[in-house]
Formats: C-alpha cells, structure tokens, sequence
C-alpha cells in the first residue's frame, strides 16, 4: 500500500511533469564515489510512533529497510530502496532511464524520501544528505564518541555471536548487539564505537529497533548524488525544521508553490496534519 506520503509525491511529480517529454533522459546529477565498499549489512529500522492517531495510511508502527556500505575509507548508510533503484538503473538502463523510467521504478519500489549518510573516516565526520518535503538540506557532524558500557549478555544475528553494550546518546538509552566475529567498528545510522560491527541496537522503550537481516561481502562503488541545490544547515536546525514539518506539515509547506491540491483546488495537506514521526535525537532544543 503506498503510503500517505507517497501519494503526496506522485501528486507534486505528475503536476510538474505535465507538458514535458517523459521519454527524455531523467536528471540524475553527477555522481560523487567516495569508495568501494568491502561488506553490506541490511539492516530493518522499526519505530513506534505511541502518539500517532492510527490512519488509512499509517498504523503507530512502522518499518524501513536500510542498507550500510562498508569501506575501507567510509562507509555510507541509506534506504535500501534507494540501493535497489540505482542497481536497477546501472543494469536496466545503464545508469540513464528517461523521467519515465525513473517514476516508473521509484513507484514500485516506494522510493519516497531521499536521505543518507556519509562517514569518512579521514576527517572523522559524518555528511549528512536530508530532504524534507522538495528540499535537500546537507550538514556535516564529528562521527559521535559513544561512551559504551560493556555488559553480560549474547545473542546470535545473522548466524553472528554477538555480545552486549549499553550507552545514552542525544536523550536516549540504547542497548547494542555486535560482533566481534566482524571486526569493524561501525553500525546502523551513527552508531559504532564497539570492537565489532553492530548488528542490532535498539532504545529502552523500543520505539526504535534496528536489526540486521543480512551481511554479505560486496565490491561496489559508493558515494552520493550531486544535487543542483542543496541547503546548508546544522544538525539541530535541521532535526527541528523536520519536527515542525511532521507535527503541522500543512502550515510548513502552505505557502510552498509545490503544495499539491484536491480536486475543489483546496489545499491537499491541511494545517494542524501531524505526520507519522518520532525522532531518534531528543537533543533538538
């Protein structure tokens, strides 16, 4: 079922595509290669959501899955529809579909958010490449020091051993999982610290869950897409603008020339929606 979200995109898409050549090539922007990757790990990102008014589209639960690419020099973390579209272009249309090919694909795979996650570990930060509604947004970090406490417990992922850490990070508690059979110190989203790769971690309250489905060595360039304009930010300012876009999306996209419309030509969104969200950092204010 597509998702709420999704129907909005497919809107903003077909009203800007209307009058141009869908069997033109697709603006797919140059790409930057930061690296080849050595091991993948997909990894399903589960959030509750416990003050969302279930919908049509959205129950208080949802899930995502997510791809990390493992280099020698960085590493780099995001959706994994998004590595299952760029594949499908590389082998289909040798990394140039029309703009029709591009939807056609992106539909079917539910591509509706653009965000990832560069860790280089040269200069020991994390670049960070966000979109809120049509607008990129990009803010660099230090890769966080996680003060992780070692405790007794095991488990077995991904046919992996693996051990137990605990930490607080950025308003909540985290309990981790890795191995030391994958001696990389890495995980999903900024996780990492840990004398192995992480292969689940999840909060106290479990309204966020990431676990690995699978590992699997590779040998595939990486890296990110240039795009034409991008918004330069930090990453608080950023994580409150999504805070306001998901608790009053209508009133944050009410003036934008984007904003897609029903059929009375009244706005599709109206103010005071509160989207399906519960952040992952509590440190925004």
């Amino acid at each position: 079922m597509k998702t709420f979200l999704t129907s909005i995109f497919l809107l903003t898409v077909a009203a800007t595509a209307q009058g141009d050549d869908l069997d033109a090539p697709a603006k797919m922007g140059k790409y930057n290669i930061v690296d080849s990757s050595m091991m993948e790990c997909v990894y399903e990102h589960t959030i509750v959501d416990p003050e969302f008014t279930p919908n049509q589209y959205f129950a208080k639960k949802q899930s995502t899955m997510w791809i990390l690419e493992i280099g020698k020099k960085a590493s780099r973390y995001g959706l994994y529809p998004t590595y299952i579209r760029d594949s499908i272009f590389e082998a289909d249309y040798n990394g140039r579909p029309t703009r029709r090919e591009f939807h056609l694909v992106s539909d079917k795979l539910g591509h509706t958010r653009m965000t990832e996650q560069i860790k280089t570990m040269s200069d020991n930060k994390i670049k960070n490449f966000e979109s809120i509604f049509m607008d990129w947004y990009y803010y660099e970090e230090p890769i966080p020091q996680m003060e992780w406490k070692l405790v007794a417990g095991t488990d077995e992922i991904c046919g992996h051993e693996c051990r137990k850490a605990t930490t607080t990070f950025r308003g909540r508690n985290w309990t981790a999982w890795y191995t030391e059979e994958i001696q990389i110190d890495n995980g999903p989203w900024k996780f990492g610290g840990l004398p192995g790769l992480i292969l689940k971690v999840e909060d106290n309250k479990k309204e966020h869950v990431f676990e690995a489905m699978q590992v699997r060595k590779s040998n595939r360039q990486f890296g990110n897409f240039i795009h034409s304009f991008i918004i330069n930010t930090d990453r608080q300012k950023f994580n409150k603008m999504m805070r306001d876009y998901k608790w009053d999306a209508g009133s944050f996209i009410g003036n934008s020339p984007n904003m897609p419309t029903a059929l009375d030509g009244t706005p599709a969104i109206k103010k005071n929606t509160r989207l399906f969200y519960n952040p992952i950092e509590l440190d925004w204010e």
